[in-house]
């Protein structure tokens, strides 16, 4: 069983330079961030060229992560929510611009 010293630090800001240089290849037409905490959201907005078009995050009435809609919505991020009710994936664009 792997213990968390045995994995491996994702290096975000490497993954995120080789997705803008797709995203400037014309390869992507947009490129974003799934399951992003308003720290490593922020985070990532330090150090990007190109402004991730979406954060995918799920949310309830129990969990509204109210923080992060306000952090996407001053920094021009959709958020696509997926909504989990009685073993169902809902998933809904919440435009927040």
């Amino acid at each position: 069983m792997p213990t968390p010293e045995m994995l491996t630090k994702p290096d975000i800001t490497s993954t995120w330079k080789a997705m803008e240089a797709l995203y400037d290849s014309g390869k992507a037409r947009a490129i974003g961030v799934s399951n992003f905490s308003s720290k490593k959201l922020t985070d990532l907005l330090n150090v990007a060229r190109v402004t991730p078009a979406v954060n995918q995050v799920e949310c309830h009435p129990v969990w509204q992560q109210q923080g992060l809609h306000e952090l996407c919505k001053s920094k021009g991020v959709h958020l696509s929510v997926s909504i989990l009710t009685n073993s169902k994936i809902y998933s809904v664009f919440a435009s927040m611009n």
